[in-house]
């Protein structure tokens, strides 16, 4: 059961990874691959090629990366009890995942504050799921 909650764990963390590259390739088309000249066009479709799967998967990775976050959270309370740092990066990534879905499905204005919201939790996530992995035996309920 252990090895079933950490693999769950570490598909969440990828999946959280990929959905993250979403930013970050955009950013950096944004800055710095759009100013780049026409001698680099194999360079820049390349680039927008990857750009374009990474945004088509970013949805599918963030769903994927939360019900990996939910079963590992269910097998390791089983397993060894509460993590607290676990306990609270699974609930900023949950709330990330709920604002993705109201954004999406729901308000569909990509300017508004929700995805400013949605983009700072997710880089706050960034840490709390370091401080998780790097404290797995401090702040811990034993079952």
């Amino acid at each position: 059961m252990k090895e079933m909650a950490g693999l769950f764990g570490w598909i969440g963390v990828w999946g959280y990874g990929i959905a993250l590259l979403n930013f970050f390739m955009k950013y950096i088309n944004r800055k710095y691959v759009n100013k780049l000249s026409k001698d680099k066009q194999t360079f820049i479709n390349v680039y927008r090629a990857i750009l374009k799967f990474i945004v088509k998967y970013h949805k599918i990775a963030g769903i994927i990366a939360s019900i990996a976050v939910i079963i590992h959270f269910y097998l390791m309370y089983n397993y060894r009890g509460l993590s607290i740092p676990g306990l609270i990066a699974a609930i900023v990534m949950w709330i990330v995942f709920a604002l993705g879905i109201y954004g999406f499905g729901i308000n569909k204005n990509m300017k508004g504050s929700w995805v400013k919201i949605h983009k700072i939790l997710s880089f706050i996530l960034i840490l709390l799921i370091a401080f998780h992995l790097m404290f797995l035996r401090v702040l811990f309920i034993h079952k």
